[in-house]
């Protein structure tokens, strides 16, 4: 595990305008709406013939009667890229129809019920580290739901977006009409939708994955875990494309990072990284100057780092894991993992031997809260 592999910073306040709901979210990867349960379990349809089409207050409805996925921050991942042109990072997640056509491979045409989100963030240079660059300031959450009865008139999908600490819906009653022309006039072939997912390993790997020489067992639900952070590392060697990485953690380590339970994180966190080549999406790019759009590639790696006191007292609490490729390979080398702590413990020491730079949410977002009026 290298130094770059978790990050933390200060970061900045900030939220989008409207005009960027119109305009460059449109040709992003994703902009639309879902609605879900708090962990994005179970697909349920929007009645948007009874919500209110006017434009609503902080976290309401947006003017197409769409109302704000509860929970959105917890659905599973599905891909991610970074926005030169916006300086912005996005996660894109999706509910639990959504993730199994991506990870199946059935997305053209993705099934009804199937809901997409960019969670958004303002893109930060990574004070310890300049090759690393991580999510920062929360800017919008952007969502899509395939409905291809209701909304067949504009290709199966609606739209909607949400901005700001606030999450506040856009106030121009036609502002889906951009989101609508950019999807149907530069993605028809693929079922109206820019997101290429990442690659991930299969259940079947995962299940089939060997546990490190240190003894660090893989985590056979980590498919299933949830975002708190994201990062995009570039190679020492400039010819290579460098990585694209979303920060997930198990149940504990989501918990801790939400409430800011960080310091020190309880026994029990895991967190990993989903770690792919960066890449490019030739949908995206045709749009944009080459280079501003990176996206995942092929898949590389888990990254892991588990805490007990009791068990790994000796190494600050921590110890690692990597398993590489499709095949989820691990390392062969016993002490392998003495690097990482070596690291982490030299340069981290004051943060719990973590590097990791969280994502910020919203209080909106977070458990417990509403985010309808």
């Amino acid at each position: 595990m290298t130094k770059t592999s978790f990050h933390r910073m200060p970061s900045r306040r900030s939220s989008l305008s409207f005009l960027l709901v119109a305009t460059s979210f449109a040709s992003s990867l994703a902009c639309g709406l879902v609605d879900d349960d708090d962990k994005g379990d179970k697909a349920q349809d929007t009645d948007t013939d009874s919500a209110a089409l006017e434009p609503a207050g902080p976290g309401g409805n947006t003017p197409n009667g769409l109302a704000f996925p509860q929970g959105v921050q917890d659905w599973g991942v599905i891909g991610a890229a970074t926005r030169a042109d916006q300086g912005e990072m996005h996660v894109v997640v999706g509910n639990a129809k959504a993730v199994e056509a991506a990870r199946s491979g059935q997305t053209n045409p993705w099934p009804d019920g199937s809901a997409l989100a960019h969670l958004a963030f303002k893109a930060e240079q990574n004070q310890l580290d300049p090759a690393t660059i991580n999510a920062g300031a929360f800017s919008a959450v952007t969502l899509m739901m395939k409905d291809s009865v209701k909304y067949a008139d504009d290709g199966g999908w609606a739209y909607g977006a949400w901005m700001g600490e606030d999450l506040t819906p856009p106030a121009a009653a036609d502002f889906d009409r951009a989101c609508v022309n950019c999807h149907t006039s530069q993605v028809k072939e693929k079922d109206y939708v820019f997101t290429d997912p990442g690659q991930l390993p299969t259940l079947a790997q995962v299940n089939a994955a060997e546990d490190a020489p240190n003894g660090v067992a893989f985590p056979d639900k980590i498919l299933d875990w949830r975002v708190i952070g994201m990062a995009r590392v570039s190679a020492a060697d400039p010819a290579q494309p460098g990585t694209l990485r979303v920060i997930v953690g198990n149940p504990t380590a989501v918990t801790a990072a939400r409430s800011g339970d960080t310091d020190p994180w309880p026994d029990g966190s895991m967190i990993s990284h989903y770690n792919w080549a960066a890449g490019s999406n030739p949908d995206i790019d045709k749009t944009l100057t080459p280079g501003q759009a990176v996206t995942p590639a092929a898949f590389n790696a888990f990254t892991l780092m588990q805490r007990s006191s009791a068990q790994y007292g000796d190494k600050g609490d921590w110890d690692y894991g990597l398993w590489t490729t499709n095949e989820l390979t691990a390392q062969t080398e016993p002490n392998f993992s003495q690097g990482c702590v070596d690291c982490h413990t030299m340069r981290v020491a004051d943060r719990d031997m973590v590097f990791t730079r969280l994502a910020e949410f919203p209080p909106m977002m977070m458990p417990g809260a509403s985010v309808t009026r």
